[in-house]
């Protein structure tokens, strides 16, 4: 996906926010840039990342073809990759969402935890 796309995707998506979101939408909006993320098996991917929220992005996951809520460690990097499959205008509510409830509402990822498990019988 190149530059304009994802610029037409980021337009498309405002066009369809409440005043609340474009308001905040306009506070954490970035030019979007390509940043890394390396995958569980070491490859590296290059994602569009369109607004930064603290240690947060909102990025779009063209596998997934939607936006999602990602963390990062360093500024151009993703360390975690969120659900990609939101439209721009929900990831914004729910950063909305978190700014006046105080606390995260989104579901996030979470890595494998090790253990024995029942099976299903």
């Amino acid at each position: 996906m190149d530059e304009a796309a994802i610029l037409k995707l980021m337009n498309e998506g405002r066009d369809q926010m409440t005043f609340k979101q474009k308001r905040v939408w306009d506070a954490i909006s970035i030019d979007p840039e390509p940043w890394l993320y390396r995958n569980s098996e070491g490859h590296d991917n290059h994602v569009w990342v369109v607004a930064v929220i603290g240690r947060s992005v909102i990025s779009y996951n063209e596998w997934d073809s939607g936006f999602d809520r990602s963390q990062f460690v360093r500024y151009g990097e993703i360390a975690q990759f969120g659900w990609g499959d939101g439209s721009l205008g929900a990831v914004v509510q729910d950063v909305l969402n978190e700014l006046e409830l105080g606390h995260r509402t989104a579901p996030t990822v979470s890595g494998p935890n090790p253990g024995t498990f029942p099976s299903k019988g």
